[in-house]
């Protein structure tokens, strides 16, 4: 049995609004990849059909190119993993949330880390880096100004 809260918080509904895409998104993905294969072998096999004349190669020529740009563009957009995560601090609730994207480009909620659970949080050259108190990497997430790292360095007292 699962009991809701009376009001929902923004994870929550977030969290039940997302879990109704995985199937379009499995079907988005499928049909990228296959229209990306299809436009990559018909790039290929525009070839294996003879030519008369030097106009009508220029043609094929122009075409397989088209065909080749679209397919491996296609292809690409299917490769997600590159995003780094974002990072939530609550100073309220002395929480951390890392929230990762899925493969439709939707918000994921990775974990909630008590600031205060942290065994190990550092700070050095502009990558803060956090460990939970079992010794695993919570995050390692590049820090880009200086404003950001000194409100890092006010929540977490224990950053070094």
């Amino acid at each position: 049995m699962v009991a809701l809260p009376d009001n929902l918080n923004s994870y929550t509904q977030d969290r039940l609004e997302r879990d109704r895409k995985p199937a379009r998104c499995a079907v988005t993905r499928a049909i990228k990849m296959g229209a990306g294969t299809a436009l990559l072998l018909a790039a290929l096999g525009i070839w294996a059909v003879p030519a008369g004349d030097a106009a009508m190669q220029l043609i094929k020529l122009f075409f397989s190119l088209v065909m080749l740009g679209v397919g491996l563009g296609l292809m690409s957009s299917l490769d997600t993993d590159e995003a780094l995560p974002e990072v939530h601090v609550d100073p309220v609730n002395r929480q951390l949330r890392v929230i990762s994207t899925d493969d439709c480009g939707g918000p994921r909620l990775k974990g909630v880390y008590g600031l205060d659970n942290l065994s190990n949080v550092s700070l050095e050259g502009n990558t803060l880096t956090a460990f939970d108190a079992a010794g695993e990497q919570v995050l390692s997430i590049p820090v880009s100004d200086a404003e950001t790292e000194q409100a890092l360095r006010e929540v977490c007292p224990q950053v070094a």
